[in-house]
């Protein structure tokens, strides 16, 4: 178990948490994502947690808004800051710009330690789809314009995790090679990452820093049974990507991730679920009431893994809603006025 400084403890024995993602892809982004989380909080739809994962550098961020009007603990990925396609990074603006994070008070960073050019040469002559992480892309990207013996993150980490453990920053260790099909699921890209992911984490927490791991990616739920015994072996919160158990829920990806993240939840390979929209895989932009109808879904998703992991009080709402039906007699909860079995109500007609 793991505690943000902002008081938020994630794993154990805590509740599933929740956690949503904003961003803005392009200025023009920036009114529809600030509507975006007015939104949320009109709607009393608060996330546990939300990360910003704008690709341009703003200069009043979305994460201030999460942080000041939210009031929730907020993370961002350092592999997005300081980034160009003609020449990767340079260490001392990554630097800056991590420090400039901390400042802020970003509560946990995602890096892509594990975006190693052997496993992405391999992953193109084995893998369906070899890449899907933009982070991720962006890390391979540089190590190979720039020659690098090893990305320019884990080249970096001990400096990295003197500057977390400074400012009381969790490090989120981002996957790059997560399956992007369920085809690719549990290769060997994926277990060799998975025990990359594995090193790190010990080193880093060797160093007092604490540490969330994300993983997974589409794979069906036989496959999360079986790779939850690696992911088992990480002392650490656990914070999937997905999982998607199907590529073909188009237009419904809410509904598919939402029954993969409560079973990963269930058999505890999952901590934070994140939100995942219908159309995650058909449209670019995602609309006000697609993200409300995530953050649901993933709120029901935990729910249902909390109340078989018999999490203390998890049952309580479930109790005053069999309660309130019992009163009424009635399926419905608020009121006596349903007529969908007609006169042969069931709940009436034995109650006579």
């Amino acid at each position: 178990m793991i505690t943000f400084k902002d008081g938020l403890t994630i794993g154990g024995n805590s509740p599933i948490r929740i956690n949503c993602n904003i961003g803005c892809n392009k200025i023009e982004d920036i009114e529809s994502e600030i509507s975006k989380l007015e939104f949320i909080q009109s709607c009393n739809e608060l996330p546990d947690m939300m990360m910003d994962l704008s690709l341009i550098e703003l200069e009043k961020p979305l994460y201030n808004y999460i942080k000041n009007k939210l009031g929730i603990p907020f993370g961002v990925v350092l592999s997005y800051r300081r980034f160009t396609k003609s020449r990767g990074y340079q260490w001392d603006e990554i630097r800056n710009a991590f420090f400039q994070l901390c400042s802020d008070g970003v509560s946990f960073i995602t890096i892509h330690f594990t975006a190693d050019l052997d496993l992405f040469y391999k992953a193109r002559q084995i893998r369906k789809i070899p890449v899907t992480s933009r982070g991720g892309g962006m890390v391979l990207h540089d190590s190979r314009i720039n020659n690098r013996t090893q990305n320019i993150f884990r080249e970096h980490i001990d400096e990295i995790a003197d500057i977390a453990l400074k400012h009381d920053v969790v490090i989120s260790l981002g996957t790059t090679f997560r399956p992007g099909t369920i085809l690719d699921a549990c290769d060997s890209i994926h277990i060799k990452e998975t025990l990359r992911q594995l090193d790190i984490c010990k080193l880093l927490q060797s160093k007092g820093v604490k540490v969330m791991v994300e993983n997974i990616g589409h794979i069906t739920l036989d496959k999360i049974s079986d790779h939850s015994k690696l992911l088992s072996k990480f002392n650490a919160p656990i914070m999937p990507l997905g999982p998607l158990p199907t590529d073909t829920a188009i237009n419904a990806d809410h509904i598919a991730n939402a029954i993969g993240a409560s079973f990963a939840a269930y058999i505890g390979c999952a901590h934070i679920i994140n939100c995942v929209t219908r159309y995650e895989h058909s449209e670019s932009a995602i609309t006000q009431d697609a993200t409300i109808e995530a953050i649901r879904a993933a709120k029901v998703a935990a729910h249902i893994a909390d109340l078989s992991r018999n999490i203390n009080e998890a049952n309580h709402y479930d109790t005053i809603i069999t309660n309130n039906r019992m009163k009424e007699y009635s399926c419905f909860t608020d009121s006596n006025n349903c007529t969908r079995c007609s006169t042969v109500c069931p709940l009436k007609l034995t109650n006579i």
